[in-house]
């Protein structure tokens, strides 16, 4: 039971006590009766606590911006809405009833000399008026009553329907299998025409971000302390040749293998789910790959072509049908994803010298072995062509490798951004086909290539360890550039379509829909 002296015992003790309450100030008197107005409403349960709430994000691209036109807590109507049994309010000098305040703060504004009635007139008409506050609550509690707060009432409930009508939607998403998270809830919202604030959706209907999978190794820490002394020793080595080469003359190559279809590890779930279930257009998809060898050089600049090599089932392609084909791929195929010694040579003839790059190229490649043989790779370079090859120490790349350090990362984040809008908002898109990943990886290739992004590559060499400093300029992910909060509220800008855009290209700067950009192949 709510007891009012012993708050002021544990004020007594957390502040201490003065004795001398003749030595009190006017503006300590007020502070003091203000303390007891409130202890004393909150003995009679009329004290209304208000707390603010933050919730954090696991990832850095996705905070939130505040919303101008509404407040997350307009959605909750119980801190809105006054209970209904709130009959009496307290004052300094004593109690006064809803009708009692309302006839008082009419009188109070009933005149027409002067904006309002003053105290002294107040506290000789009405009893429980002693002072200013008094005043002030008064107004506080007639306008939460009066009759203009309808407006605020219906305003409520039509983001309440907008919640429960949003809601709906997302437990069909989850019972259909879709991934969804932050970026989703706002397409939604924005498919139903109203704006909403996805935060206040997710605290009140207690949905957050779960971990689907978590893959742990174990590293042997004897072996980590000699690798990261063969790193060590590399770069060292490296840097030193670096002296006598232009930026544009050092580059490092790597496979890497990407899935047919791209989810995330993560998606919003209900509060207390124990299994997260969600659908694929594929289960063969989440287990079959195909390889891309991108080249990036110190200056920041990348190879003009990027290497794909496909799995197919005979190892060939089907004579029937055209494969999709884009300036910016050189594509490949063999009965698995993984390269063999064959598409390495063919990667060295056909992608790693083009008219825009150095004649006499440094490249530092990982420990697999088809690179070791340096006479092969001599013959297989185009005529008047050199190129020097360093091999990373086994297990130090993902210590000194570029593409490892910093680059996969970012690119495997942009393709799977646009595959993920592709599986909720675009039936027609079927990601794990031959001619959709062509055209996904071409696009995806082509974005990154784009010169806002050369800051993003010089960083990776940076962390590295082979650059001094970091770039000169500040620098945004791909998803941060292409995907900003604004493009889902504007239109595509390819005419005559007007379905709503999706991304941002960074070369030309259009805003784009997912079937003008991805479907119809977007070239810039």
């Amino acid at each position: 039971m709510f007891s009012a002296p012993r708050v002021v015992g544990l004020l007594a003790k957390l502040i201490g006590i003065d004795s001398d309450l003749s030595a009190a100030t006017r503006e300590e008197f007020k502070l003091a009766e203000t303390f007891a107005n409130l202890i004393r409403e909150a003995g009679l349960d009329s004290l209304i606590f208000e707390t603010k709430e933050e919730i954090a994000f696991s990832e850095p691209d996705d905070a939130d911006d505040a919303n101008p036109l509404w407040n997350v807590d307009d959605l909750d109507i119980v801190n809105d809405v006054p209970p209904s049994d709130r009959k009496r309010f307290q004052f300094s000098r004593g109690y006064a009833t809803l009708e009692t305040v309302v006839v008082a703060a009419q009188y109070y504004r009933s005149t027409t000399m002067k904006p309002h009635r003053d105290v002294a007139q107040m506290k000789t008409r009405f009893r429980f008026i002693g002072n200013e506050w008094d005043l002030r609550k008064m107004e506080m509690h007639a306008k939460e009553n009066d009759a203009d707060s309808t407006r605020r009432v219906s305003r409520i409930t039509g983001l309440q329907n907008l919640s429960n009508h949003q809601l709906g939607e997302v437990m069909d998403a989850f019972k259909e299998g879709f991934t969804l998270h932050d970026c989703d809830l706002e397409v939604m919202a924005l498919d139903i025409n109203r704006e909403h604030h996805y935060v206040g959706f997710k605290r009140k209907h207690r949905i957050c971000s779960r971990q689907t999978t978590k893959f742990v190794s174990k590293v042997n820490l004897v072996e980590a302390e000699e690798i990261k002394k063969a790193a060590d020793a590399f770069v060292a080595v490296i840097r030193e040749e670096m002296k006598s080469r232009p930026l544009n003359s050092i580059a490092n190559a790597d496979q890497s293998g990407f899935l047919k279809e791209m989810h995330s590890k993560r998606s919003l779930a209900p509060m207390g789910d124990r299994t997260v279930v969600r659908g694929v257009e594929s289960k063969a998809s989440l287990t079959h790959s195909y390889t891309v060898m991108p080249i990036v050089f110190a200056d920041g600049s990348m190879g003009e072509k990027l290497y794909v090599n496909l799995q197919e089932p005979k190892g060939v392609f089907p004579k029937t049908k055209r494969v999709f084909s884009a300036h910016n791929l050189y594509v490949t195929c063999g009965t698995t994803h993984i390269m063999t010694k064959k598409h390495m040579l063919e990667w060295v003839n056909k992608c790693i010298h083009t008219p825009s790059t150095p004649s006499d190229l440094l490249i530092l490649l990982d420990s697999w072995s088809a690179f070791k043989d340096t006479a092969a790779i001599t013959a297989a370079l185009p005529t008047g062509k050199t190129l020097d090859t360093r091999q990373i120490p086994p297990g130090a790349t993902g210590l000194i490798q570029p593409l490892d350090v910093y680059f996969f990362r970012p690119f495997k984040g942009l393709v799977r951004r646009i595959q993920s809008y592709g599986f909720k908002n675009c039936p027609d898109f079927i990601a794990y086909q031959r001619d959709s990943i062509l055209k996904l990886i071409s696009l995806c290739y082509s974005i990154i290539r784009a010169p806002t992004f050369r800051p993003l590559i010089q960083y990776a060499w940076f962390r590295a360890g082979y650059l001094d400093s970091p770039p000169p300029t500040r620098f945004q992910t791909p998803v941060q550039v292409c995907f900003p909060r604004s493009v889902n509220t504007k239109g595509c800008a390819i005419p005559p379509c007007t379905r709503p855009s999706f991304i941002l290209c960074p070369k030309c700067h259009k805003t784009l829909c997912f079937k003008c950009f991805v479907i119809a192949f977007h070239s810039c």
